[in-house]
């Protein structure tokens, strides 16, 4: 089942649009919180006419669980600041952005999970709650899962955009109390950004993870040969993300 609905957004006073994913059967689900959710399910909402397909592959993978995505803001360049959480500059378009991503967490934990704890039939917990993204979204999940661990237990970063604010995200892991059964994925294709830039990106990653892993948190690596930055190369490791979504280390 698939449904679009319009959600108030109180710390940007604005609607944004939310897509929903449940399986048919008849139990309550984990629940995968998304960015950027126009591009989850169906190729004629993608913003590049390609989306990750989510819907289709967990049925062919007989995973159950919800996926909401949440809409970016499509006004100028604002999801750069949204889905950033602290203030940077981009040099491949040469502009500063603010760093909205608290305030758009505010939104996910105050606002949009009630919500869907209230109208689906999810499991709540801790456990059954993880938040994903890729781009400027994986930055965000790995945000959510470091400073919002009390909420997700579980980070999915794709090819995340860690570059302009690495030194803030190295900084944060370092001071933040994360709850230590919260894990996290990372997953970067050697394509994406050049030869240099997939350098910097691998030892950005391998830098947090290794904070993380000191501190006993599960890290799960994907690195892709022929890895590229879009949706289609995204779906192809969904299998991959499922298999991290549903492994209990506890056991």
């Amino acid at each position: 089942m698939y449904q679009k609905f319009e959600c108030f957004m109180p710390p940007f006073q604005e609607n944004r649009t939310i897509h929903v994913y449940m399986p048919d059967t008849n139990k309550r689900y984990p629940v995968l919180y998304m960015f950027d959710g126009h591009n989850l399910f169906f190729d004629q909402d993608a913003t590049y006419g390609r989306s990750w397909r989510w819907g289709d592959n967990l049925e062919r993978l007989h995973r159950e669980c919800i996926v909401v995505g949440q809409e970016c803001s499509h006004h100028n360049n604002d999801r750069l600041s949204e889905y950033g959480p602290y203030p940077f500059y981009a040099p491949g378009i040469d502009q500063s952005f603010d760093g909205w991503g608290d305030k758009t967490m505010e939104f996910f934990t105050q606002t949009l999970k009630p919500l869907i704890d209230k109208e689906y039939p999810t499991l709540p917990n801790r456990k059954n709650t993880w938040i994903g993204g890729s781009s400027c979204g994986g930055l965000m999940a790995y945000y959510a899962g470091m400073k919002y661990s009390a909420v997700y237990s579980k980070a999915v970063c794709v090819s995340p955009y860690f570059l302009p604010t690495i030194n803030q995200l190295y900084r944060d892991t370092q001071n933040t109390k994360i709850r230590k059964s919260t894990d996290f994925y990372f997953s970067w294709g050697a394509k994406e950004m050049g030869a240099h830039g997939f350098v910097e990106e691998t030892k950005d990653i391998l830098d947090l993870a290794t904070l993380l892993s000191q501190r006993g948190h599960r890290i799960t690596f994907n690195v892709k040969p022929d890895g590229e930055h879009c949706e289609r190369d995204w779906e192809a490791e969904i299998p991959a993300i499922c298999e991290f979504l549903w492994t209990d280390p506890s056991k």
